[in-house]
């Protein structure tokens, strides 16, 4: 009895042994290492298939980056800031070329109207020019008529440059020839040459002087001595003026003498 019992109790033990063992094999496989393998009443358990750390978040479908919300990108927010920046690109060449343009056409516009004022310019000169050739002609050919006015009556025995109705004594200046409040002289036009530069500048300081302090007899006295020597200049050209020309400026010189006498207070 004993030899059997020993017998029953082995075997059982030994069958105890290879169901536990048996319920702990791993499975092995090309798809699914180390994966434990259940046997449910024949079959095996979905961890073999689908993954032991859950079916769709750590296993095939969940676990591999790319697929139904996983880490996996495509590179589109790439590509569409790749195209952005192309188009940033374009338009900023496209203002930069009408930028350029503007300008261009701006110095192009100016270089016309330079070129154009220039021409004006030239123009204007040229045309001055034979305007002043002109009047200088003209003013030449009376110039040689009244000298030859001049010769016949001076071989008539008349002068053309005696004035009898004409007093020297009693030449004045009115007010828009010698200012009375500020002693400013207006020139005749025969009296603004350079030869008589100097005289006028030194006539125009003595009457200024006499506008401010009053007329003195020296001060007469040099104002006259300048005009006599303007008067000689004057004479000197007599010859190339018309009559009419010195004659007046003849008398504003003395009516200058005569406005600086002591005797007179204007």
């Amino acid at each position: 009895m004993k030899p059997v019992m020993h017998k029953m109790t082995l075997s059982g033990l030994c069958l105890t042994i290879l169901l536990s063992t048996g319920s702990l094999v791993q499975a092995a496989g090309p798809f699914f290492p180390r994966q434990t393998v259940y046997n449910f009443g024949g079959g095996y358990s979905p961890t073999a298939f689908y993954g032991y750390r859950g079916i769709y978040g750590g296993g095939y479908y969940g676990g591999y980056p790319g697929y139904y919300g996983g880490y996996y990108n495509d590179g589109s927010s790439l590509i569409r800031a790749q195209g952005q920046a192309q188009v940033d690109q374009s338009k900023a060449m496209i203002n930069y070329q009408e930028a350029n343009s503007k300008y261009i056409d701006n110095q192009k516009k100016l270089a016309e109207t330079y070129v154009a004022r220039q021409k004006a310019l030239r123009e204007s000169i040229h045309e001055k020019a034979e305007i002043d050739k002109e009047l200088a002609q003209q003013k030449q050919a009376a110039i040689e008529a009244q000298k030859e006015k001049n010769l016949k009556l001076q071989e008539s025995g008349l002068s053309p440059y005696y004035n009898a109705a004409s007093s020297q004594d009693s030449e004045t200046l009115n007010a828009s020839q010698l200012n009375p409040a500020t002693g400013e002289i207006s020139w005749p036009e025969s009296l603004m040459g350079p030869e008589y530069a100097e005289s006028r500048q030194k006539l125009q300081e003595l009457y200024s002087l006499k506008n401010s302090t009053g007329i003195t007899s020296s001060l007469s006295q040099e104002i006259n001595d300048e005009a006599v020597k303007m008067k000689s200049i004057l004479r000197g050209q007599i010859k190339t003026m018309l009559p009419n020309d010195y004659l007046a400026a003849r008398g504003f010189i003395e009516g200058l003498i005569n406005m600086g006498k002591t005797s007179r207070t204007g």
